[in-house]
């Protein structure tokens, strides 16, 4: 058992507000939060007197463990359609950018395959420290569908003389992966116990039809008016998305609150250039927030480190959007975006217990430090 004591706790539950409480931990869930809990002799105490107490920090889109520059092992460059990977087999704990995740407060993530492919594969969600293998840190798999539009695929496979070079080029082949998932998973239906009548395996419809059958999103890499495509291809299969990077997106706004998924922004501090790397400020998410649209920043790592989380939400402060709602977007929000609420993003009794602890009001105080890091009720960092 863990008793955190004193916490100035921010649960970001609805409507809860930050006060001075205790957070009594077991079995590695929240069991409770409160005022002077007491906990059995022999439990573990944290006096956090002076402490913020937030959920663990969760980052929607990384590439972390997976994306070494000699040999990134998330990014297969030889299909434009491959639903059938599945980045849980790229990734490697030992690699020193996935051990640094966890000591910047981040809790969680979502790792997703590279961008150079128009499907790019499954993605999934993780705890960042705490068990030896990765199996073990799997909260949800798979989590995603990773898809990219514009300029990646293009890049890609353009320069080979191959399609897919331009941006018909790309919908079209995205539309017709889906085309073929559909039909697939119809004939399979049809079939039902008669194994006669089942279609030949196709592993990259097998990998699509949770996307088809709303059980994950449609996670696309696109920028600028490619927004508008990605809601539109959406629409037409009846699929979730979210938004990936979404730089710019204050430009279609109507558009994307109509359309309803998920804007993941980020990361921040994009070079600005033409086209697609231009609308990089996080400003562009303040009107999106305020019409209702969830929102969440991401690291896109080992592109930004996993410190660029925080930094992303004190950015969103700075231009305006309310703390509480920037703290949201890289806690809460985040874990709605993913579709794993139930267990990460707030706390409250039931939940995981992956807190983090801080020496200041993260996102609000630039001085704000992780003090520790909890996840599963398990100390995995403490500042020395």
């Amino acid at each position: 058992m863990l008793l955190i004591k004193n916490a100035l706790v921010y649960t970001m539950e609805p409507n809860d507000t930050p006060e001075k409480r205790d957070i009594l931990v077991q079995d590695g869930v929240i069991s409770a939060i409160g005022a002077n809990l007491s906990a059995p002799d022999g439990t573990q105490v944290i006096d956090a007197s002076g402490m913020v107490a937030t959920p663990g920090l969760v980052d929607a889109h990384t590439h972390a463990g997976g994306f070494d520059s000699s040999s990134p092992d998330l990014n297969e460059k030889t299909d434009p359609v491959t639903a059938q990977l599945n980045a849980i087999d790229g990734i490697d704990i030992s690699s020193e950018d996935f051990k640094d995740i966890h000591v910047h407060g981040v809790t969680a993530s979502c790792f997703v395959p590279g961008s150079a492919n128009v499907v790019c594969g499954t993605g999934f969600v993780a705890k960042t420290a705490g068990k030896n293998t990765l199996e073990e840190l799997v909260v949800k798999h798979p989590a995603v569908m990773k898809c990219a539009l514009g300029g990646n695929p293009k890049g890609c496979y353009g320069k080979k003389g191959q399609a897919p070079m331009t941006r018909m080029g790309i919908a079209e082949i995205f539309r017709e992966a889906l085309r073929k998932a559909k039909d697939y998973m119809e004939k399979k239906e049809a079939a039902g116990n008669d194994p006669e009548k089942l279609p030949p395996y196709d592993a990259k419809c097998e990998a699509l039809i949770p996307v088809l059958k709303k059980e994950i999103p449609l996670k696309v890499h696109c920028e600028q008016f490619d927004m508008l495509t990605t809601i539109q291809i959406a629409k037409e299969f009846g699929c979730n998305y979210t938004i990936e990077h979404g730089w710019a997106c204050d430009l279609y706004a109507d558009e994307l609150v109509e359309g309803g998924g998920t804007i993941c922004f980020g990361p921040i501090g994009i070079p600005e250039g033409y086209g697609e790397l231009t609308g990089g400020d996080v400003a562009c998410v303040r009107e999106l927030d305020e019409r209702g649209l969830n929102i969440c920043l991401i690291t896109d790592g080992p592109i930004c480190s996993s410190e660029t989380l925080l930094i992303s939400a004190g950015e969103a402060v700075r231009y305006g959007i309310p703390h509480m709602r920037a703290l949201r977007m890289v806690t809460i929000n985040a874990a709605k975006a993913l579709q794993v609420d139930d267990r990460i993003g707030s706390l409250a009794p039931g939940k995981d217990a992956d807190i983090a602890l801080w020496s200041a009001i993260p996102a609000l105080e630039t001085r704000a430090k992780v003090l520790y890091t909890i996840i599963n009720g398990e100390i995995v960092y403490q500042k020395s």
